[in-house]
């Protein structure tokens, strides 16, 4: 159990053992393992606002306390360098990275122990008042990124934060973290043909009453986008090649993988949106997606095909939850929505 000084619980005025647990999931914690999580929620609440104290850019602290299936904890907070995004990195990865050095570390020291590193709990914290919670807290969809892959992680991993509910009580919020990810089940794949069965969900149906989308206009943006992948040889270098496209007004936008090294890469979706800003001068409004191609053929880290990153930045502005997403799978073609394929919408509020 972790030490903390008994004036942080006293002025939150807060009994532990009164504090309920709340989940979609039947969790029951032992009162050792919900006391731990109770603290090391107010210490990375502690962290969170020390860092905006000490002048973090944004002025939005976050902090995560991450424990390993080997009860190892480590804490992180989001280091924003800059505003720019490149310079940012957020308290649950910081976290992440923390822990997995430490393993290594460990790892070195005693080989025979073997190197097991999951994640099983990520606790996490911002610096408002706990007395102004209102929603838990969740991953960004850069950090979903992250965790959207099954080497760190596992379908047990649950992520805890506090919140208050309209009756005002304080609560631990208790989520698991596949609730979060897209489709993980979903497998895309490269082979395409005119006859393919298009699986339409409820809420994507909706959308294509709502925009006006035939299954004849579903079947020019796939056939737009597997000629641009066929027609791509820009992406020997990784050796995943990706083509999406995107409609907007009464226009479809078509781009392949561009790669520049292994790690760095032009993501599609992110330069179509560029394009359409540019013609639309800003006033883009995305009707529907598409993506094709490669995953990964590391069977034990499916990383994916389409960009979670890409999906929930241009879902802020530019899209909505309405927006129709069209994915080549290996049997069908799956019409869905962004808001069915990113399950949470984030609003982080960054003023940049």
């Amino acid at each position: 159990m972790i030490k903390v000084n008994n004036s942080l619980i006293n002025a939150q005025e807060v009994d532990i053992t009164q504090i309920p647990v709340v989940s979609d999931d039947t969790l029951e914690l032992e009162a050792d393992i919900k006391s731990e999580i109770f603290y090391r929620l107010l210490e990375a609440h502690r962290l969170a606002k020390i860092n905006v104290q000490m002048g973090n850019i944004t002025n939005r602290g976050f902090a995560t306390y991450v424990c390993t299936n080997k009860n190892v904890w480590s804490l992180g907070t989001n280091f924003n360098n800059t505003r720019n995004d490149i310079s940012s990195v957020c308290g649950e990865r910081s976290a992440i990275l923390s822990a997995y050095n430490h393993a290594l570390v460990s790892y070195m020291k005693n080989p025979q122990n073997g190197f097991d590193f999951k994640i099983k709990y990520l606790c996490m914290s911002s610096n408002i008042d706990i007395n102004e919670y209102y929603d838990f807290i969740v991953p960004c969809e850069d950090c979903l990124s992250w965790l959207n892959t099954n080497r760190c992680f596992d379908e047990d991993t649950t992520i805890f934060s506090f919140v208050r509910k309209e009756d005002g009580i304080l609560k631990i919020s208790a989520t698991k973290l596949v609730k979060l990810l897209p489709y993980r089940t979903v497998k895309t794949s490269n082979f395409y043909c005119a006859d393919k069965k298009i699986k339409i969900t409820k809420f994507a149906n909706d959308s294509l009453a709502k925009f006006a989308i035939t299954n004849d206009l579903i079947k020019t943006m796939l056939l737009k986008t597997y000629e641009a992948y066929k027609n791509n040889s820009l992406t020997k270098i990784s050796g995943q090649n990706i083509a999406a496209s995107m409609l907007f007004d009464d226009e479809i936008l078509t781009f392949s993988k561009l790669d520049w090294t292994k790690r760095w890469f032009v993501e599609p979706l992110e330069y179509i949106c560029a394009q359409a800003m540019h013609k639309t001068e800003g006033k883009l409004q995305i009707k529907a997606i598409c993506y094709f191609g490669d995953e990964y053929n590391n069977s034990d880290i499916k990383d994916g095909v389409v960009s979670v990153k890409t999906l929930g930045r241009i879902r802020q502005k530019h899209a909505s939850s309405d927006t129709v997403l069209i994915l080549n799978l290996e049997n069908e073609i799956l019409v869905t929505t962004i808001g069915e394929y990113l399950p949470k919408k984030f609003v982080q509020g960054y003023k940049i």
